[in-house]
């Protein structure tokens, strides 16, 4: 860290060149039709857009009320969102998840054997405050989807 006495550290790499390496890295990721390079949820793949975990006859009635905030999507990234607002204060929050439950990658991904590539520690959101400790180091995708 440099201050207006010292000068900053020399850097060992190009910080331009890195920038136009990752520019060119996406680039070649960037597909010219876009959308349209994805099959709609329809005909033989409507079933992609099915919860599988889903009661039979799931539904949610509609509500009414007027809320502050509204956090689209239950994954890890809504629900930690819906608590920071509620920590700073914002008490009517609605997070919209279209599967039948919250959780995200974890909720429609329950293969057997399905654990995170990531420390339990470091990946699970929350645990403090929630006063909740992973049994394992990288914690199985069940144990992620009750967290969440």
């Amino acid at each position: 860290m440099s201050t207006p006495h010292t000068p900053a550290p020399a850097l060992d790499f190009d910080p331009d060149a890195l920038r136009e390496r990752y520019r060119a890295e996406r680039d070649r990721r960037i597909r010219p039709d876009g959308n349209r390079q994805y099959r709609r949820t329809t005909g033989e793949f409507g079933h992609f857009d099915e919860d599988p975990y889903a009661e039979s006859g799931f539904s949610r009635e509609p509500l009414h009320d007027h809320v502050d905030v509204v956090v689209v999507g239950g994954g890890f990234g809504g629900l930690l969102t819906g608590a920071r607002l509620r920590q700073a204060g914002l008490e009517n929050v609605r997070i919209i998840e279209k599967g039948a439950d919250f959780g995200g990658t974890w909720y429609w991904n329950r293969y057997p054997g399905i654990h995170c590539d990531i420390e339990s520690y470091v990946y699970m959101p929350l645990l403090e405050e929630l006063g909740y400790v992973p049994k394992w180091k990288y914690a199985p995708g069940e144990e992620i989807r009750q967290h969440a």
